[in-house]
Order: C-alpha cells, then sequence, then structure tokens
C-alpha cells in the first residue's frame, strides 16, 4: 500500500531570546486539522516527542551480522596461504615479499588521493540521514486534534512497540483555535535535534497547520512530498492493540523510580544465556516484585498488588522500556497493565497533565502488526450491520470522543453490539481506545471517507480471519463440545468442559470470562495450548466453549 504524503514545508522549531515557535508542517492531502497555542510547560512537550522519536527509531529485533565480506576476506586469505605453500624457491619468496611491499605503497597513495572524494561522500550520506532518512524507513506520526485534547501515535520501525502522547488543553495557557481532525505531521530527525533546545524560560507557541514552517523561494513555499510503502497488515496492529487494552488486564500503579531501577539495571547488564524474562510477582496486600532473569535479580517496586490471587507473570523483549528514559525525571506516577505470561504489556505514564502510553508485544519478534497476534479473538465480537457502523461512525464523528454506554444509548443498540461496532472502527482504523481516560476516540487513520461499501466490507469478523476460530465454529456446530461445570463469580463466570477437533482427540479447556463473555484467563490440555499459551490466540477448544457458554446465556435469557 503506497500512502502520499505533501508537506509545506518542514516542522521546525524556531528560538528566540523570550519566545520559540514550534511549528509542525501536517500533511496537506489530509483534512484541514490545525491547532494554535501557546504552551504552559515546554518541557513536557519536549520530553514526550522525544520519547515518542525514540520509540518511532527504535528496532529491537535480532538480525545476525552481514558476514559476507569478512567471507570473502577470509577466502582471498586461504587463496594466498595456499599459494605460498607452492613456492618454495627463496628468490621467489623475496620477490613476492617485493610486490607486496610495493602493493601496501601503491595502496596508500591510492587513499590518500581518494581523501577528498571520501570526504565529499560521507557529508553527502550524513545529510541523507539528517534530511531523508525518514524518507524510506520511518512512517509519519499520525496526530489527532480533539476538543479536550491532542494526541500523537506511530509505531516502532520493528513494529513491535506501540506510542502515544496526548496532551490536554490544561496544558497551554492560551488556546487561539483548532480545528478536529486527524492528518499525519513531519517528524524529522532534523526536528528531533531542535527540541532539545526548548526552554522553559521561553514563551512557546505550537502551531500545526497545513502551511508549516514554510521558506519562500522564487515567490513560491516549499514543498516536501513522501511516498512511504505502507505494509497492509500495519494496520492490525491497531486492532490488536484496541483488543488488547479493551481486556481484563492486571493492573498496578508504580513510581518511576521503579521504573529507572529495572531500565538502570539493565543497562549494566547483557544476558547471555536464557531466559531473558521480566517476571513480575504479585501477592496480595504486598509489594509488587520484579525479577530479571537469568540473573534472578530482584528488585522491590513501591506498588501495591490489590488483586484477587498470587500469581506470576513473565514478559519479554524488556529492553523496549529504555524508550521511557527520558520521561522518567518529569513522570509522576506509572500504570503498569499486564495481559498475561507472554502476552502484551502496557506502561501508561502521568506526566502532570500529559499522558504517555507505551504498549509492547508480548516479544520483540512478535510484532502487533504479525499474522500470529490474534489477541481480538479474547474478546468477544457480535456482528453488526453496515448501517449500525455507519450510524456509530457518524457519532463517534461528531462526539469526537464517547464511551460505549453513550454511544449504545444515541444510537439505540445494546452496550454488547455498541462494543462490538466500535471494534470493526478500531479494526480499520477509524476509531482507537484511549486507555487513561477509558473511552473510545474518533480518529480516522486514513484520508479516505468512510463508504457503505466500506462498511459492509468491514463487519467481517477477525474471527473469520482466524483457522482456531472457524475450527471452533463447527466443533460448536457439530456438537462436540460438553459444558460440565458453570460457575458464577463477581468477576464473570468460571467454566470447564470438553471438546474434540479434527483429531478426534479430546481436550479439556478451562474458562475465566467476564460477564460480557471476554476471556480473562484461560487453559486447556491440547498441543497448541501447551506451546503457545495465549501468545498466539486461544484455541479452538477454548473458543468452542466459550460459544457453548454464551448460547447457555441465551436459551436462559429466554426462558
Amino acid at each position: 500500500m503506497i500512502v502520499n504524503y505533501k508537506y509545506s514545508g518542514q516542522s521546525a522549531i524556531v528560538n528566540g531570546l523570550h519566545d520559540s515557535f514550534v511549528s509542525f508542517a501536517t500533511n496537506t492531502l489530509r483534512e484541514a486539522a490545525f491547532f494554535k497555542g501557546e504552551i504552559g510547560d515546554p518541557r513536557l512537550l519536549r520530553e514526550g516527542l522525544a520519547a515518542l522519536y525514540s520509540v518511532v527509531v527504535s528496532d529491537y529485533k535480532y538480525r545476525p551480522k552481514d558476514r559476507l565480506e569478512f567471507d570473502a576476506w577470509l577466502e582471498a586469505q586461504d587463496r594466498a596461504f595456499l599459494q605460498s605453500l607452492q613456492v618454495k624457491s627463496k628468490k621467489a619468496k623475496l620477490r613476492i615479499e617485493e610486490l607486496e611491499a610495493r602493493k601496501a605503497h601503491l595502496d596508500k597513495k591510492r587513499r590518500e588521493r581518494r581523501q577528498p572524494f571520501n570526504e565529499a561522500r560521507r557529508h553527502y550520506f550524513d545529510f541523507v540521514y539528517e534530511n531523508e532518512y525518514e524518507l524510506e524507513y520511518l512512517l509519519d506520526p499520525v496526530i489527532t486534534v480533539h476538543p479536550d485534547e491532542i494526541f500523537f501515535e506511530a509505531f516502532s520501525k520493528d513494529e513491535s512497540s506501540y506510542a502515544r502522547l496526548g496532551v490536554p488543553y490544561t496544558q497551554f495557557t492560551k488556546v487561539d483555535a483548532f480545528e478536529c481532525g486527524t492528518t499525519n505531521i513531519d517528524f524529522s530527525a532534523k526536528l528531533h535535534n531542535e527540541l532539545d533546545r526548548m526552554r522553559t524560560y521561553r514563551k512557546t507557541r505550537l502551531d500545526i497547520d497545513p502551511s508549516g514552517f514554510t521558506v519562500q523561494s522564487a515567490g513560491s513555499a516549499a514543498h516536501k512530498e513522501k511516498k512511504i510503502d505502507l505494509p497492509e497488515s500495519w494496520i492490525k496492529g491497531f486492532l490488536q492493540v484496541h483488543s488488547v487494552m479493551s481486556m481484563g488486564l492486571t493492573h498496578f500503579r508504580a513510581a518511576p523510580i521503579d521504573l529507572y531501577n529495572i531500565c538502570r539495571f539493565l543497562k549494566r547488564k547483557k544476558a547471555k544465556v536464557s531466559p531473558r524474562a521480566l517476571r513480575y510477582e504479585l501477592e496480595p496486600g504486598k509489594r509488587v516484585k520484579v525479577v530479571l532473569e537469568p540473573w534472578d535479580y530482584e528488585i522491590e517496586l513501591t506498588a501495591i498488588y490489590e488483586g484477587p490471587t498470587k500469581q506470576s507473570i513473565r514478559t519479554w523483549g524488556r529492553n523496549r522500556l529504555q524508550t521511557l528514559e527520558r520521561l522518567l525525571p518529569v513522570a509522576r506516577s506509572v500504570d503498569i497493565y499486564l495481559a498475561g505470561f507472554g502476552l502484551p504489556s502496557i506502561y501508561c505514564l502521568d506526566l502532570g497533565g500529559p499522558s504517555f502510553t507505551l504498549a509492547l508485544s508480548g516479544w520483540t519478534d512478535n510484532d502487533w502488526t504479525g499474522d500470529g497476534a490474534r489477541f481480538s479473538l479474547l474478546n468477544r465480537t457480535v456482528k453488526a450491520e453496515a448501517k449500525e457502523l455507519l450510524d456509530v461512525y457518524k457519532i463517534m464523528q461528531r462526539r469526537r470522543r464517547s464511551s460505549e454506554a453513550a454511544v449504545a444509548a444515541e444510537a439505540g443498540i445494546d452496550k454488547v453490539k455498541a462494543r462490538s461496532v466500535l471494534s470493526y472502527l478500531c479494526q480499520i482504523g477509524r476509531c482507537i481506545f484511549d486507555l487513561n481516560a477509558g473511552v473510545f476516540r474518533h480518529r480516522d487513520l486514513f484520508k479516505t471517507p468512510f463508504t457503505e461499501k466500506e462498511a459492509k466490507k468491514a463487519i467481517q469478523s477477525p474471527e473469520d480471519l482466524s483457522p482456531q476460530a472457524k475450527q471452533a465454529r463447527l466443533i460448536y456446530e457439530n456438537d462436540n463440545v460438553r459444558l460440565i461445570a458453570r460457575r458464577p463469580v463477581k468477576t464473570g463466570y468460571k467454566l470447564s468442559g470438553s471438546a474434540k477437533g479434527n483429531d478426534n482427540k479430546r481436550a479439556r479447556p478451562v474458562l475465566h470470562i467476564d460477564h460480557e463473555s471476554h476471556i480473562i484467563e484461560a487453559k486447556c490440555t491440547c498441543n497448541y495450548h501447551k506451546k503457545h499459551q495465549l501468545t498466539k490466540g486461544p484455541c479452538e477448544h477454548i473458543l468452542a466453549l466459550r460459544l457453548a457458554h454464551m448460547s447457555r446465556l441465551e436459551a436462559e435469557k429466554e426462558a
């Protein structure tokens, strides 16, 4: 998928003696969203945007080193050694040594002669890195202007980290004008370097405008155009992020010093053997403990775990937390959300007004956009009509932010249907879920309008794309699932049963689901679950047992 960007000028920062001006150039091919205001504390915006840039350029995936040049050099050395074995004459050896010395002298002269060219080439590549690097490798962040805040969104280069920076209007001493909408901003490496020059003793203005920081040349404004090859799987990342954020997550609040202690230890130590997990030890009424493997180094956090049961949760890809280092000195608290063993984790930092959310996939290689991520299956979705999607989209477009209960009341549908419709809109990049505020927000990822044709295409459930979900439907329809025990609890239901799949082997799934049939915890005796747990979504036996439970609920309502 080719995405076109066109900027009138480039984003830049102009610093004066007593004031400074931050101008973000927006994509002129998108809707005319803009914002103009005076920042109260530019330090928070500076650190937040610096952390966002750190996430955008981060790439923690393991890639083996390129050994082509070394292998070629080694092969040349082997040939030279074999040739030397064939030379037996003393006179020939002396001649070879003389020629090698002559060759070394000529190589030195050639390097001296090429030095001006090499210096010019180095300056050229430095210029390309500072000005053109992001054209090929980075996706410009998405910025959305809402009636209560502006927020930036971006994925990392390896697509395993999702970052969101929200700046409420309370952080501005004066808001001159704004127009709600979504667009992209030109966010280059040069701009990142200029951000560090923002100071609190200067009055700082923020301008998000299509005209950007325009440089006049020959009577016309300079334009910067980009064409980026956006992978079609990238949009799946927003669906998976939304799905995880709307799950029943294990939550506790820590202090910034806790996160700093973890990052400091990881910078000082480098694991050379497995396991490399970050293990959270949770016991009700006691402080949370973090164990860094393989050293089994224990850090006691300031957070008190208030959950119902004792548990141990392992997470991987812990080095990605280092992208938050610049925010820790200005953060007031850190809300940590854990989905479970090997599942994503979310870190929400309160910056005293602004908020920064970092959502990490289960591990670095299992990124948000990959086909292996099936977290959307943990949430229950209800089939919806295209008209319902259009109606809810128009409601969100008008309200900009809303809870699922408010959407259900205005659209005339029940709460479960409203959540499913909002999930569909998140799936196609028309909405997001704001974990900090606990509301859905309107956000059009692409510039194309939302039509009835796209709505009909969007009602395809994410379950229809999963082989496990398809197999679960067959198990249920063929009456190969048994609901053995069904115990109501405060948070929902705890289920146990048996299911038989294609292999004619019976598996015994155990579920803990909430009142809306979202999976909180699940286990199964099948090989798929033993191998992957829930890191690639639930197995067909777990999904089939949930279908049986939902059918029982419907029968009880009718009775």
